[in-house]
């Protein structure tokens, strides 16, 4: 059921596997084809991603996703098509975030039919469908199970438990850092309900996170190595900016064919997309009133549910709470960036997946109300779905910059076949205004196209852009004059491949000129229609 619901509310994505846009997607493709390679190849290598060379740890400088390439790994022992692989593993984020979230539901006490119903809702929010490019968010197929074993630890007490969600806590982390980042902040509030009155289980439960703090201890050094020597922070106000604002929590994406035009006026900022829909919190109030008239209390768990979701909000929120462009004052967030850890977080309304999963568990509890009436809770299932649906999912013609059915351009043949590891650079060096100008030659683009050849790149994409690649990008826009020669010198440059077609016009005529003069420094070697070869001469 899951794999039918993922081709259908994702379309058309399972009919164009081969088909790449520029940016995020491109990136993760690169992640997981290198990381594959690194492994198959040489494993010591692994933290040293082949961009930005001269850098070092360059896989540091974004979300790995080590713990959704380890689904696919497999893929790539018959396949070495990054683009198919990274679609494969976007729809089965999909398949196996319903999955375990079915599981949770059905841990928690859900009948059958309301935990199948919840595991869809949850994989299919608003929230996670709005982060259909990340990879990085997209995979929360790790984290019902952390909730899962937390809650079976706390009501059992065995060890086995804590240490399975100290497993999957790492393994969702290694999947999505924010994840992970934000899971420190709204996890302990989220088990408070949980340990009261069980306080001899906390031993075992801090001997469980130590674990866990083990296991990223490798993700941790990885990403202090790429970014210490760069001096690099994250200011507050480029949290600020990517942080939620109060009507976030009622805008959704505007793909979306039932909120979208009606939530436009509550897409006010930069963040994610919060609003989770009507009827899973509708369904969620419906229980709250019937438990309340039968005087009942809630369990331990449904609080905890609530607290993650009311906590995973106050993350999103950021540094300030904003209405409509207003200072409300500071958010809780606003402490937690006191901790260096913290600080790195750039949007942190991608805690909504926190949100998403709560909001589906409490309502399988919901309806389990309802389990001797499966026509209501198809009905009910159906009309949540509904309220999910961004398909078909729009890619212009334009977007569609690589297709791997289709033979690469041959310039790529071309390096693939040079001796030993000569450093490239590709032109024209566009910054990320260039997914929307000329996306066939955007950084990410030449990425993926890097996975055919694997050399050394000066070139990168990433979450943050360091100083020495934006020095050269900037040197690189005089191409090919002297300071250009000697800022692809300093950086061991070999061979520079110049797409004619990237450049306007104008820019194109006066750069073929300039090429065009007897220079000691470029000798052409290759030329393949509009793309040329120059290699940079000692």
């Amino acid at each position: 059921m899951y794999v039918v619901l993922t081709v259908l509310l994702t379309y058309p994505l399972a009919l164009r596997l081969r088909i790449m846009d520029a940016g995020d997607s491109a990136f993760f493709a690169w992640v997981m084809a290198w990381e594959a390679h690194a492994l198959k190849t040489d494993p010591v290598r692994l933290p040293q991603g082949n961009m930005f060379h001269p850098l070092r740890y360059t896989l540091g400088m974004d979300e790995p996703v080590f713990g959704t390439t380890l689904l696919v790994l497999p893929a790539f022992l018959f396949t070495d098509d990054a683009v198919l692989v990274f679609n494969l593993a976007r729809l089965l984020t999909f398949v196996l975030s319903a999955l375990s979230a079915y599981l949770l539901a059905r841990g928690l006490g859900a009948a059958e039919l309301p935990s199948l119903l919840a595991g869809a809702a949850f994989a299919f929010s608003p929230i996670r469908t709005d982060q259909i490019a990340h990879l990085s968010t997209l995979g929360t197929q790790y984290l019902p199970l952390v909730l899962l074993f937390v809650f079976r630890f706390f009501r059992l007490g065995t060890a086995r438990d804590a240490l399975l969600a100290a497993l999957f806590f790492a393994l969702e982390a290694y999947a999505c850092g924010y994840h992970g980042v934000v899971g420190l902040l709204v996890l302990p509030v989220a088990v408070a309900p949980l340990v009261w009155g069980r306080w001899g289980r906390l031993p075992v439960a801090l001997l469980a996170a130590a674990a866990a703090a083990v296991g990223l201890l490798p993700l941790y050094l990885l990403h202090h190595a790429a970014l210490a020597p760069l001096h690099y922070t994250r200011g507050p106000e480029e949290t600020a900016r990517f942080s939620a604002a109060v009507e976030s929590f009622l805008a959704t994406s505007s793909w979306n064919h039932v909120w979208g035009a009606l939530t436009a006026v509550f897409r006010t900022t930069y963040s994610n997309n919060l609003f989770p829909g009507l009827v899973l919190p509708a369904s969620v109030l419906a229980g709250a009133v019937a438990l309340r008239r039968e005087g009942r209390r809630p369990s331990r768990e449904a609080l905890a549910l609530v607290l993650l979701a009311v906590a995973a909000a106050a993350v999103a929120l950021g540094p300030e709470v904003r209405f409509f462009g207003h200072d409300l004052g500071p958010g809780p967030f606003a402490l937690a960036r006191l901790l260096p850890l913290f600080r790195m977080i750039r949007v942190p309304s991608r805690s909504g997946a926190f949100i998403a999963l709560a909001v589906a568990m409490l309502a399988a509890m919901a309806w389990t109300r309802w389990r001797d009436r499966p026509g209501r809770l198809l009905l009910i299932g159906a009309a949540a779905l509904a309220e999910t649906v961004i398909a078909p999912i729009p890619m212009p013609a334009w977007m569609q910059v690589v297709d791997s059915r289709r033979p690469p351009p041959p310039v790529y043949t071309w390096l693939a076949a040079q001796p030993g590891e000569p450093v490239v650079a590709e032109l024209p060096m566009q910054g990320v205004e260039g997914i929307l100008m000329r996306p066939a030659f955007h950084e990410s683009i030449y990425l993926v196209y890097s996975t055919l050849h694997w050399k050394p790149l000066v070139n990168g994409y990433a979450g943050i852009e360091p100083m020495p690649y934006l020095e050269l990008r900037e040197a690189l826009r005089h191409f090919p004059s002297e300071a250009a020669i000697d800022a692809l010198r300093r950086r061991e440059v070999r061979f520079v491949v110049v797409h004619g077609a990237g450049y306007g016009p104008l820019k194109w005529a006066r750069i073929e000129r300039n090429l065009a003069r007897p220079s000691a420094a470029l000798r052409e070697v290759a030329r393949f229609g509009g793309d040329t070869v120059y290699e940079l001469m000692r």
